[in-house]
């Protein structure tokens, strides 16, 4: 389906490569992060050894400019370039998110759905490993798990790049042309729900009508949802708030680790 949605004339050549379910396994699950799927980019050195740069995106992206312009941006001796959250470009000082994360200035926290990546440098600094490491040992510090721990390890090793890069979709932007927009937030247009969320209706509806102007122009065209009279949004938010294992002993663990311990 991808590669049928890929057919172009301007399409190079396309891989793919597998990451062991069981490097993934080691990580912990989270409401925020059920899927362990996210952690995969820590392994993004797979790419072969000849790949010195790459250009990393999220899959709740649209991109509407040339990826190119990425590629050639300096990084001037950064590890990698990326745009700072929607979160600390809105309300500036965060010391709560400082000193959870050992930060030395809170308003450089970037969001890493974006990223360009100087591969050599990833690979001759054990990025992997460091990312690997620091996501098991201090996972309950991490609220925003894999994306705390690249925000851990790349301080000041981040060029820091324009809002244009990755535009939160509730940042609400009039036009997306040549832009990246984001679909952050937990329900996205090809779930049942997205359309019946309470904030902004109207955001709602141009963002669905977006994604799915585009989604038509690819191998998945048709595509809608499954809702037949509401109940595909009852099934997600069942799905939803079901806890995964991970999220039941850490919840334990958390409780145990509070308590009083009698002299």
């Amino acid at each position: 389906m991808l590669r049928r949605s890929w057919d172009h004339k301007n399409c190079g050549h396309i891989s793919f490569y597998k990451v062991p379910a069981e490097r993934l396994a080691r990580f912990r699950s989270t409401r925020y992060l059920k899927s362990k799927s996210a952690y995969a980019r820590y392994f993004i050195a797979v790419l072969p050894v000849s790949v010195s740069r790459c250009i990393y995106l999220d899959t709740d992206l649209l991109v509407c400019r040339d990826l190119s312009e990425a590629i050639e941006l300096p990084l001037l001796g950064n590890v990698i370039a990326a745009v700072p959250d929607v979160s600390v470009r809105t309300r500036g000082a965060w010391p709560e998110l400082r000193l959870r994360l050992g930060l030395k200035d809170e308003r450089t926290y970037f969001n890493s759905g974006f990223m360009v990546i100087d591969l050599n440098a990833w690979r001759a600094r054990n990025i992997e490993g460091q990312l690997v490491d620091l996501s098991i040992s201090e996972f309950d510090r991490l609220d925003s798990q894999d994306q705390d721990a690249l925000n851990i390890v790349f301080e000041g090793q981040t060029l820091l790049l324009d809002p244009s890069w990755n535009t939160s979709q509730y940042e609400n932007p009039l036009s997306i042309e040549g832009k990246i927009v984001h679909l952050i937030g937990s329900a996205k247009p090809w779930h049942a729900r997205y359309l019946y969320r309470p904030q902004n209706p109207a955001l709602n509806k141009r963002m669905h009508d977006t994604f799915y102007a585009l989604l038509d122009r690819t191998g998945y065209a048709g595509f809608r949802p499954w809702n037949p009279m509401g109940l595909g949004i009852v099934a997600e938010t069942i799905k939803r708030n079901l806890p995964t294992l991970d999220m039941v002993v850490g919840k334990i663990r958390r409780a145990f680790s509070k308590a009083p311990i009698d002299a």
